[in-house]
């Protein structure tokens, strides 16, 4: 283990060697996905290389990174052991914009984004293409800055992404999530304090359909003082098959007196059949803390909103529209990306449907 893996205060195993894990089974890291759609990718493999990152429309310049975390699967461990090239980029002030783009076979890749210190930078970065493979990103915001990154993750194929961030003294980390599509996608965010006075806000949507799965995980670490975080994610499902799953962990160590938590986690199934899970996690290890909750749920269209809007004679298909609009709407508005909520609501349209309501 590295030294900053004692403040994400990790449970159970963490190591490179995917063989320390064991072989995969449908127990806590796994219980949600089928194990045929991901046991190809417990084990190392060549990367074809075939992925283009881009930053600000250039190509991004290779060199080397150190992983934040150690890895704690099997599949992240068998991915990281896989990975042909690394992309450190030191992130500008302002405005920027990287790609990830992989139409070709399986692939592994590594980013690691510096926010340095006391500046103020909001990025964009998009997963994209028809192709498979297992993305790591890690991201550090320095003593005093304000780094916002919003992340798109789209296009087909099989994807693991895994990704930490590193907050210090006095940063606020902002992470907006836009999951959309692909035949199977998992996500795994992780956000630790490594000095005090720290924020993390972690926002995120995500739409299954079809036969497409997708898994968002989130964990949150304070382990030293005084840090605040807030997680919002929503998602929805459309289509008999579809499937989805988030876990979120919150985890207030011996040392992070006066932390402020919540978690939250809201599903609409726009189809029945489909399948949604939603399992939020707290665990506290002193009791000197200003707040700690969560809250999740899993439902269907509220017949007493359709009959209250339906009463003031709205028809009833416009009044789905606006009970998932206004569903996603107030997440996608305190995300505060343009970009997000763009890339979100033409999703809808091309999956036949309108603002999250079927066409």
């Amino acid at each position: 283990m590295r030294a900053d893996d004692g403040l994400f205060e990790p449970e159970g195993r963490a190591s490179f060697n995917p063989a320390d894990f064991g072989g995969l089974e449908k127990k806590e890291e796994w219980k949600y996905a089928h194990l045929e759609e991901v046991c190809g990718f417990a084990e190392a493999f060549e990367p074809s290389n075939s992925s283009r990152v881009l930053l600000n429309g250039s190509d991004a310049p290779e060199g080397e990174a150190e992983k934040l975390l150690t890895p704690r699967d099997r599949v992240e461990a068998a991915g990281f052991s896989s990975v042909g090239r690394a992309f450190p980029i030191r992130m500008p002030e302002g405005k920027s914009e990287i790609k990830v783009v992989n139409e070709g076979p399986r692939d592994a890749v590594f980013l690691s984004l510096d926010f340095g210190e006391g500046g103020k930078s909001d990025a964009l970065l998009s997963f994209e293409g028809a192709g498979e493979g297992v993305y790591f990103l890690d991201v550090k915001a320095g003593e005093g800055s304000e780094a916002s990154l919003t992340v798109l993750c789209r296009g087909g194929g099989k994807k693991f992404v895994y990704d930490s961030t590193r907050i210090a003294r006095d940063a606020k980390a902002k992470r907006n999530l836009v999951c959309l599509g692909g035949e199977f996608v998992r996500y795994s965010s992780g956000a630790y304090f490594a000095g005090p006075g720290g924020e993390a806000e972690m926002n995120g949507v995500y739409f299954s359909s079809g036969k497409n799965y997708i898994e968002c995980r989130v964990r949150v670490a304070h382990a030293v003082p005084g840090c605040k975080s807030r997680v919002s994610y929503r998602g929805a499902l459309l289509g008999a098959e579809a499937r989805s799953a988030w876990v979120g962990e919150s985890i207030i160590g011996k040392g992070g007196q006066g932390s402020d938590s919540y978690e939250l986690n809201k599903n609409f199934v726009l189809t029945p059949g489909a399948k949604s899970f939603s399992e939020p996690q707290l665990e506290i290890k002193n009791g000197d803390i200003l707040s700690a909750g969560h809250s999740s749920s899993v439902g269907y269209f509220d017949p007493d909103q359709l009959f209250y809007l339906r009463s003031r004679g709205i028809g009833e298909e416009e009044a789905k529209k606006m009970i998932i609009s206004g569903f996603f709407d107030e997440l996608l508005l305190q995300m505060g990306s343009e970009e997000a909520e763009r890339e979100f609501k033409d999703f809808c349209r091309k999956a036949g449907v309108r603002d999250g309501a079927q066409a």
